[in-house]
């Protein structure tokens, strides 16, 4: 194994894991495979943030109404409140994202250089 191979290896697993999954894969010219890992992420990483600015609305406009005031505490409860009902969906966008990551990370250094 030279040393070239051995440090795009290493920028491979750094990007994986740093940046995002698949990431990776583009250094090591895998890009079909890096694909693989970056679209499913990437779709799960928007659902996941349209979730939580979907919640991030409703408190605000229950701060902007003055039905929630301005405290820590209640705003904490509130968001706490709003997660309990996210569903199954949100589970899965998240474990759909987790997968991918501990996958890309796992593939980049099982892949022969």
């Amino acid at each position: 194994m030279s040393g070239s191979s051995l440090s795009k290896r290493n920028l491979a697993l750094l990007l994986s894991a740093l940046v995002f999954p698949g990431s990776g894969h583009f250094v090591l010219k895998r890009k079909a495979r890096g694909c693989l890992f970056l679209v499913p992420a990437l779709v799960a990483l928007i659902l996941v943030l349209r979730q939580i600015m979907a919640r991030l609305d409703q408190v605000m406009a229950q701060i902007d109404s003055g039905a929630l005031p301005l405290d820590v505490q209640l705003i904490v409860e509130k968001v706490d409140a709003l997660s309990a009902n996210d569903g199954p969906a949100m589970t899965v966008a998240v474990g759909v994202l987790a997968a991918c990551w501990i996958g890309s990370l796992v593939d980049t250094f099982l892949i022969k250089p």
